[in-house]
């Protein structure tokens, strides 16, 4: 399915030949994110993304990097998490070797001007703004902070609006040049290419880069007997609601169980609370799943979003399905949320972007890359006693938080549900 090549200074290079596509991404992938930042610096891994857009050392502005790729057809975007910051291009599967010149240059030598530095800081200013139109994503947020209260894992990847307004320049060239080393990045192409090639003009772009160890990550402190519910009061016409139990981390066994846990319980139009709260009950528009996992801890989140009259109702509810699923575990419903996860990763695998991203965030999280047999046959080898014994140890009412967004003076609706 891949190759891959370290080369001596540590830079991983990992391809995934497709002769049949006539596309090519390529992306790189850094170990920056939120849980690399000191709390008077959140959001610096995010302003550093958004800086190495704003020109290079042979492309020096953001409009020449933009029209490089731009002038083939090719689109290209970068995304910061709490555990990785990644940059990649689609383009032509011709176009792919001189889209590394243009990653590898802005990833080694950015154009750190202040004057630019100001620029960004008030775009991200307004983009930080924005989550106050998205209530749902607000609800995300503050459910992450409620899990994993006071620490770099449970705050916003793009920090708040008092860090990124006092971060300056000596810090975002600091951060640059702690976490964008050669060890602490992995130069993933997926497409119409030849793993010589890509290897080549790696080297020529990014192999005298001298080795250099990268900044630590600060690991999760759990907490017990801390607030589990928080409400922000927002005027909104809907309840945006987040039930969240701590769960595994990226590299535990029991992660394939916890997905088709989510698959049955929350994902898509035939799962369990889709059913119950919308098709029989009518109380919401949208209710799902979505398990995270990170390198030493993760959360299993159920979403719904209703009216707040509802709010109490749909809560609950959630919580009685989530218990219900494992009071009986039909044969036909693991068998179809098996068929489902292998029919999800087989349809992602069609699409150069989706290939590269599945072994980039691999590669650098897990210094390793299973195919997508190994994780099919890792997925069939779950047991009903597995989903059984998963579900009791994470999908405890009493380990569990709630988050709210919405019409709601205090937390008072929700009180006592835990």
């Amino acid at each position: 399915m891949y190759n891959k090549t370290t080369l001596p200074n540590g830079l991983r290079i990992v391809t995934a030949e497709l002769p049949h596509t006539r596309s090519a991404t390529v992306s790189v992938y850094v170990g920056a994110g939120s849980r690399y930042e000191r709390d008077e610096e959140a959001g610096l891994s995010h302003f550093l993304e958004h800086m190495l857009f704003k020109g290079a050392s042979r492309r020096p502005t953001a409009r020449e990097i933009s029209e490089a790729i731009e002038s083939v057809g090719g689109m290209h975007n970068a995304a910061t998490d709490r555990e990785l910051t990644v940059y990649y291009a689609k383009v032509p599967h011709t176009a792919a070797l001189e889209t590394i010149d243009i990653l590898a240059d802005m990833v080694r030598e950015p154009v750190m001007s202040a004057v630019e530095l100001e620029k960004e800081r008030h775009v991200i200013l307004e983009e930080l703004a924005s989550v106050e139109d998205n209530p749902a994503e607000m609800a995300g947020i503050l459910i992450d902070e409620t899990l994993w209260p006071g620490q770099p894992l449970g705050r916003n990847v793009g920090g708040t609006e008092a860090s990124v307004e006092g971060l300056p320049l000596a810090a975002v060239n600091r951060y640059f040049r702690a976490q964008y080393v050669p060890s602490n990045m992995v130069l993933v192409v997926a497409g119409n290419v030849r793993h010589g090639e890509v290897v080549d003009a790696a080297h020529r772009w990014l192999g005298d880069v001298p080795a250099q160890a990268p900044g630590a990550w600060y690991p999760v402190i759990e907490h017990s007997g801390g607030r589990r519910l928080a409400v922000h009061n927002k005027a909104t016409e809907q309840a945006h609601i987040c039930i969240a139990f701590p769960s595994v981390a990226l590299d535990h066994p029991d992660r394939y169980a916890v997905d088709l846990i989510s698959a049955m319980l929350g994902e898509g139009m035939s799962s369990r609370l889709f059913l119950e709260l919308r098709e029989e009950r009518a109380l919401v528009y949208d209710v799902h799943t979505y398990p995270s996992e990170f390198r030493d801890a993760g959360s299993f989140t159920i979403y719904a979003g209703c009216d707040p009259e509802n709010a109490r109702v749909t809560a609950e509810l959630a919580l009685s399905e989530t218990l219900k699923l494992f009071e009986q575990l039909p044969d036909a419903e693991i068998a179809k949320a098996k068929s489902m996860a292998r029919g999800r990763i087989q349809l992602r695998m069609e699409d150069t972007r989706s290939v590269a991203g599945w072994m980039g965030g691999q590669e650098l999280l897990l210094d390793e890359m299973l195919t997508v047999d190994e994780v099919v046959a890792r997925i069939d080898a779950v047991t009903r006693d597995d989903l059984a014994r998963v579900g009791a140890e994470l999908l405890r009412p009493a380990a569990a938080a709630i988050a709210a967004v919405g019409p709601f003076e205090d937390d008072q609706v929700f009180a006592g549900l835990l």
